[in-house]
């Protein structure tokens, strides 16, 4: 059985809807995902997001993505690698983001709720 999920327009309201249903625990995380559809001409392009994520019940969850953007992936010596300038607003976002989660007085954690099937490129050790 799928869990159903809330999405948010914005993290306002998303921090709004965590209150009222009492969560406690908040995973937040930066997230990669490689792009490399018919519009990239077969040149991989990487799209930076910063996800916050909770458990509402037991039958709903609920997510929030901000988009920090998106670039030509750069190669490296171990393969696909983000830009330097990239992966500098990706930091600075997500401490933002966890700023405002911890000021908010919920307990973070590092990572994201998801789907069974989901996948996900980090790009990151």
């Amino acid at each position: 059985m799928t869990v159903p999920k809330l999405t948010f327009p914005s993290l306002d309201a998303t921090i709004t809807t965590f209150r009222e249903s009492r969560v406690r625990i908040v995973w937040i995380c930066s997230e990669v995902k490689l792009e490399d559809e018919a519009w990239t001409s077969g040149i991989p392009y990487l799209a930076s997001r910063v996800a916050v994520t909770a458990v509402v019940n037991k039958r709903l969850w609920a997510e929030w993505r901000y988009w920090v953007g998106r670039a030509m992936a750069e190669g490296g010596a171990r393969g696909l690698r983000v830009p330097d300038w990239l992966q500098q607003k990706s930091d600075q976002k997500l401490a933002e983001v966890s700023k405002r989660i911890d000021d908010a007085g919920f307990e973070i954690r590092e990572g994201m709720i998801c789907h069974a099937r989901m996948t996900l490129d980090t790009f990151r050790l």
